[in-house]
């Protein structure tokens, strides 16, 4: 059953327990992960980098693939397909095709843009029932072309997308996308303590 990731993340809170998102590029991941998290009896949440999106031949596909998977294989452990990374088009794009979850990535944006983009977001997703995610501070590594080292999120920038309404925030506190550097300063635990405040 495709839901949105915010009512399984508050189960889990309320739980203490995690959920695992595991990024999905074709058919056979998707069908390996979604009969896992059935027999482990386990909410999953399925994410798409566009990238991947463009790959399986585009979000619509996407969307129908897991769709018919999750009834076709009889899974009922809770599923959300969540849109990894996006941009504010890949965002629509996915709202369209029938995403549960989306997360727009606004952090390469100047934080009034970001902010503007987002709340517009959060309003469409949440009028449809779908969780959001947004960033602020990009996450350093390399993903659909992009490469970075990893910063450290403004705490009073994440404050001011967090009061948008987003059901979950991804603040960077240095980490990185695959392989970690030799240079790397390491994770800012100050950064996050600063975050959670």
């Amino acid at each position: 059953m495709l839901v949105s990731a915010k009512e399984m993340l508050d189960k889990a809170k309320a739980g203490h327990y995690a959920v695992g998102q595991f990024n999905i590029n074709n058919l056979e991941w998707t069908k390996s992960v979604l009969l896992t998290a059935q027999e482990l009896k386990s909410p999953v949440i399925l994410g798409v980098s566009e990238g991947a999106g463009k790959y399986m031949t585009g979000f619509k596909t996407v969307a129908a693939m897991v769709k018919a998977m999750d009834e076709e294989l009889g899974i009922t452990v809770p599923v959300a397909l969540h849109l990894d990374h996006g941009t504010y088009e890949g965002c629509y794009k996915c709202i369209k095709a029938g995403f549960t979850s989306i997360m727009f990535d606004g952090s390469h944006y100047p934080i009034e843009e970001n902010v503007e983009k987002t709340k517009e977001l959060v309003a469409v997703a949440h009028q449809l029932g779908l969780s959001i995610e947004a960033e602020v501070g990009s996450i350093g590594g390399e993903e659909d072309g992009v490469v970075g080292m990893g910063e450290c999120a403004d705490p009073n920038e994440c404050k001011a997308i967090a009061d948008l309404g987003v059901d979950m925030l991804a603040a960077g506190i240095g980490n990185i996308h695959g392989k970690y550097p030799a240079n790397w300063p390491g994770l800012s635990f100050e950064t996050l303590a600063a975050v959670q405040e």
